[in-house]
């Protein structure tokens, strides 16, 4: 080779290198308070290059074409971010973001109402969304005792209400539809919620709808929607350790101290999440013991959890969520009396239960043009439990469900949700008379935005139950809903739309003593309910740092499902011809400094039994909830505050003569509760590191949620979170 072609070769070379050099972007992602913001999301807009940032707020992107970029960032409530004409210019350049928290909640995207992305200002329905660090820091040991903090949510033991859209009923059916990732999580046989299923350490957020969405979700959404959306799998590898522990204060009335020792509970949480390529991962095992502060009510559960995120394609992807509970328990029903509170009958000493549950479920989705999409969500729950006490009862429920949706762009203006599911569910059962159940439904529903500041949203779904001995039910439930903007700070809203839900194998065929005299009957005659529900609201947002929301609501129900006494004083699920819930919600929060943030929400109740001219069971006319948050980095200081008036009716047939089966039962009175937290950021040999203080029941109020049943006493815990 002569020496001019070698010359020419490295010439070549030369300018190869020179004209397609690489360089790489470094930097962090603080809040404004100088705190790291792990997993903050930092695209180059117009390019498929992109990062997260670690435990530190640190992120690097490398092979970086020499240029000027558009830098994109975000993270979960923290306004986002552009930052015009970065230069990457050379080897290394370096960006450090400080985003600005949400002052208010006026610019989060929701998939729940519509089952996908929409902003909640575009809505025509009352919506809340929690984020994570509104409730982790708080040791919440399930997620009810989160969304017990929610405006127009209210629990008893665990039943969910979402503006009295539920009584109690220990736990057969629920009117609130819960799902993790758009898939429903109630149990095939009772038709309940098992809380504990939910692993709070990978939630990025809730969306909680409050009000009646059986047009798209149906049967057991007929009194609202709470959806758990999951977190992505962190793009480094990061393991987060949680630790907890805590006592119960003794009471001040020497006749309820059956237990002369402080009442201690603890948990042992570990979570890990990475990336390999295309694939990402999450998994967490958790293992928490509770001796609570009554007796026989102890608790100690196995957790775990795992999340796998398969990339097959640019546009498509495949999600496995799988979960699994074993939990042994203590059965505490009611009180022996009000001198003996925290202990329960003599018969009832000594009851157990015993229960294995698991769930699996697949998302699959494809983004099949820019216009049409769609997903298939198969899922399968298996429940099981053995109760031990003045019976042995026993049930195995295996739960099948398979859901299609697509999501078609029309037009710039109009968007086209439409979707299928089916279910099957197969009872094994000495209380439920071993029952099956199945069902069909389709639905569509339609936004339109074609006219200027107006959103209209149209949709119907129809629902084919069939429950076992039980004729064959269906139904159709539209809805109309407006969204009209007078300006970005003041938005109007309104609703109208029929709900539906067909009776829970437990509420149908349950024929068992579950204990402290108390016996439940089957009634094969009950029938399906529905509803008629109107909404009417208004969003006045005059700056970032004020958001105000006032909702008019009701609800007319035919054939209400609820649990009744017999002549023989049995309990038995019947059907009110008639009930209306009718009221108001106002929620306000405000931002009164950067680092002070206050958020208040009243609502008011008027339910009423029509054909018996009086209340309905186990609601509340008034309820008050209240958060202030202060958060000068590296501190963390909250205050809680709850009120519910004392509630109207109850279940007096057996808290009275003759039957009297739970002694002293009408004891109730208004619910003052403040719970109180503190924390601390530090770091220790580049181990990021989190303690807080919890103090729950600050003024060891005594009521009671449930006849019978006084909720937990004063109780102080200590949480450590690490992060390796």
């Amino acid at each position: 080779m002569s020496g001019k072609k070698i010359l020419y070769i490295v010439f070549l070379f030369a300018c190869s290198v020179l004209f397609a050099q690489n360089g790489a972007l470094e930097g962090t992602v603080k809040s404004e308070t100088g705190e790291p913001l792990l997993g903050a999301n930092i695209v180059l807009l117009n390019t498929s290059y992109g990062a997260a940032s670690d435990k530190f707020g640190h992120f690097r992107i490398s092979d970086l074409p020499y240029g000027e970029y558009r830098v994109q960032v975000s993270s979960i409530g923290y306004e986002k971010k552009t930052i015009e004409n970065v230069n990457i210019s050379s080897e290394l350049t370096t960006l450090d973001v400080v985003l600005k928290q949400h002052s208010v909640q006026t610019d989060q995207i929701v998939v729940t109402a519509g089952k996908y992305a929409q902003n909640i200002q575009d809505l025509p329905v009352s919506t809340a969304v929690v984020l994570p660090d509104e409730f982790q820091r708080k040791n919440y040991l399930t997620l009810d005792n989160v969304l017990r903090h929610v405006p127009g949510v209210y629990m008893t033991l665990g039943q969910m209400s979402i503006r009295g859209s539920s009584g109690y009923s220990k736990g057969a059916g629920s009117r609130v539809l819960v799902a993790i990732d758009g898939i429903p999580m109630y149990t095939g046989d009772t038709g309940e919620i098992i809380w504990e299923m939910i692993p709070l350490l990978d939630i990025e957020r809730i969306e909680v709808i409050k009000g009646p969405a059986s047009s798209l979700y149906g049967s057991t959404a007929i009194g609202g929607v709470v959806n758990i959306i999951t977190k992505k799998a962190s793009q480094h590898p990061i393991t987060q350790v949680e630790s907890y522990l805590g006592y119960y204060d003794k009471p001040k009335y020497d006749e309820w101290n059956w237990d002369n020792k402080y009442r201690s509970f603890y948990g042992l949480t570990l979570t890990h999440s990475n990336r390999i390529n295309d694939l990402g991962y999450t998994f967490s095992f958790s293992k928490l013991q509770n001796s609570s502060y009554r007796q026989n009510d102890y608790a100690q559960k196995e957790l775990g959890y795992l999340k796998l995120s398969y990339d097959i394609s640019p546009t498509s992807s495949l999600t496995l969520l799988s979960n699994f509970l074993i939990m042994n328990r203590g059965n505490f029903l009611y009180w022996k009396d009000s001198r003996n509170a925290l202990v329960p009958k003599d018969e009832d000493n000594g009851a157990i239960v015993k229960s294995n549950r698991e769930f699996f479920s697949l998302i699959y989705k494809n983004d099949l043009t820019n216009d049409f999409s769609f997903q298939i969500k198969p899922s399968y729950y298996r429940t099981h439990f053995d109760g031990i006490g003045v019976e042995v009862t026993s049930s195995t429920g295996d739960l099948f469900r398979n859901e299609v949706i697509t999501n078609y762009k029309a037009s710039p203006s109009l968007d086209i949700i439409t979707g299928a599911e089916a279910s099957y569910a197969k009872v094994s059962s000495n209380i439920f008379s071993s029952p099956y159940f199945f069902s069909v439904s389709g639905y569509s529903q339609a936004e339109y935005k074609g006219i200027e500041n107006l959103i209209a949203t149209v949709g119907m779904r129809y629902d084919l139950i069939k429950l076992d001995t039980l004729d064959a039910s269906n139904a159709v439930t539209p809805r109309l809903g407006l969204n009209y903007k007078f300006s970005d700070k003041f938005i109007m809203r309104a609703s109208i739309g029929t709900g539906f839900r067909a009776p829970t194998p437990a509420e149908v065929y349950t024929t068992a003593a579950v204990g402290g005299g108390i016996s439940v009957k089957e009634n094969p005659d009950l029938k399906s309910e529905t509803s008629l529900s109107f909404e009417a609201g208004f969003k006045y947002i005059p700056s970032d740092e004020f958001n105000l929301d006032v909702a008019l609501f009701q609800t007319e129900y035919d054939d209400f499902i609820e649990a009744d006494l017999t002549p023989e004083a049995s309990i038995q699920f019947i059907n009110l011809p008639k009930a209306r819930i009718q009221g108001m919600e106002i929620v306000n929060e405000t931002q009164l400094t950067r680092e002070l943030n206050l958020k208040i929400g009243y609502t008011y109740l008027w339910s009423r039994d029509i054909e018996n001219h009086q209340a309905m069971k186990y609601r509340p006319r008034n309820m008050v909830y209240s958060t202030l948050d202060y958060n000068p980095y590296p501190y963390e200081f909250s205050l809680d505050f709850r009120y519910w008036s004392k509630v109207e009716a109850i279940d007096t047939d057996i808290t009275q003569p003759p039957v009297e089966l739970i002694v002293d039962g009408d004891k109730r009175v208004p619910v003052y509760v403040f719970d109180v937290n503190a924390g601390y950021n530090f770091i220790i040999s580049n181990v990021p590191m989190k303690v807080n203080v919890n103090i729950k029941n600050l003024f060891n109020y005594y009521y009671v949620e449930m006849l019978g049943n006084i909720a937990p006493l004063r109780n102080i815990s200590l949480s450590i979170d690490a992060y390796f």
